[in-house]
C-alpha cells in the first residue's frame, strides 16, 4: 500500500475486509450494516482519517462512518449523483440513498452540502460555486441536528464526478478534471476542521472491462486525492 498511494512511514494504514459479508453490494441489509459497524467499532474514532472504500456500489459506507461521529458536524458530498434517492423497496440503505438517510436520521448532522454536475435535479438551497472558471452546481440542506455556525467537516468524494480521462468508474461520470476537483476540495475545506473523509469510485478488478491501464489511472487519482485531503488533518 505505501508504494501504491505514496504513504509515508508516519501513516497508519488499516485494511478492513468485508468480502465475507452478504447483503452488501449496492444495497446494505440491516444485518450487513450491523456486522460492518461492529468490525469498525474496535477502532478509536472510526470516522477519522481518510477511507478508500472501493467502487461507488459501496458509497453507503459513508453513512456507517459518520454514524460514529459524536459531535455536531457538516457533511460535504462531491458526487455525480445526489445519493438522496429512496430505495426502490422498503427502507433499506443503498449507495443511492445513504445521504438522504444521514439527512433524515443523524442527530449530529447540522448541514449537508452536495456538489456535482447532476445535482441540479435535487431540491435544496442553491450554493453554486465557480471552480477554475467552471460553474459547479451545489445544494445545501439543513440536517436533523441543524445549528447555525461553523462546524467540523466530514468529506465524501465519489470519483464518478470526474471526467473519464481522469479515472474510470462503474457509474456514469461527470466532467470535472482532477485539478478542478482538488480546487473544489480546497475551497470547501479552507479554514475548516476536517474530522474524516472517504473516497470511492473506480472499477472492480473482476470487472470484464477492467484493464491494467485503467487500474493505473485510478490509483493515480486516488494518490492525488490523498495528497490533497491529508493536508487538512492536524498533525
Amino acid at each position: 500500500m505505501p508504494g501504491i498511494l505514496g504513504l509515508s512511514e508516519r501513516d497508519e494504514c488499516i485494511r478492513v475486509s468485508c468480502k465475507d459479508i452478504s447483503g452488501r453490494n449496492m444495497y446494505c441489509t440491516d444485518e450487513a450494516y450491523a456486522e460492518i459497524r461492529s468490525r469498525l467499532s474496535g477502532y478509536l474514532y472510526p470516522y477519522s482519517g481518510i477511507h478508500f472504500i472501493d467502487t461507488g456500489n459501496y458509497h453507503y459506507m459513508s453513512r456507517i462512518f459518520t454514524s460514529f461521529a459524536d459531535i455536531k458536524y457538516d457533511l460535504i458530498l462531491m458526487d455525480n449523483h445526489n445519493d438522496m434517492q429512496r430505495a426502490g423497496f422498503g427502507d433499506i440503505l443503498s449507495c443511492g440513498s445513504w445521504a438522504l438517510d444521514v439527512l433524515e436520521k443523524d442527530e449530529n448532522l447540522s448541514s449537508l452540502y452536495v456538489y456535482g454536475p447532476a445535482v441540479y435535479e435535487a431540491e435544496g438551497e442553491i450554493c453554486d460555486v465557480s471552480v477554475c472558471g467552471k460553474s459547479i452546481t451545489g445544494r445545501l440542506y439543513r440536517g436533523k441536528g441543524y445549528e447555525s455556525g461553523v462546524h467540523p467537516v466530514y468529506l465524501s468524494v465519489d470519483k464518478d464526478i470526474l471526467d473519464t480521462g481522469e479515472c474510470i468508474t462503474n457509474w456514469d461520470q461527470g466532467t470535472l478534471s482532477l485539478p478542478e476537483l482538488t480546487t473544489l476540495i480546497d475551497m470547501c475545506l479552507r479554514d475548516r476542521v476536517l474530522i474524516g473523509a472517504d473516497v470511492c469510485g473506480g472499477i472492480s478488478e473482476s470487472d470484464p472491462e477492467c484493464r491494467e491501464d485503467i487500474l493505473f489511472k485510478n490509483v493515480g487519482s486516488d494518490r492525488k486525492l490523498l495528497e490533497v485531503i491529508r493536508k487538512y488533518f492536524k498533525e
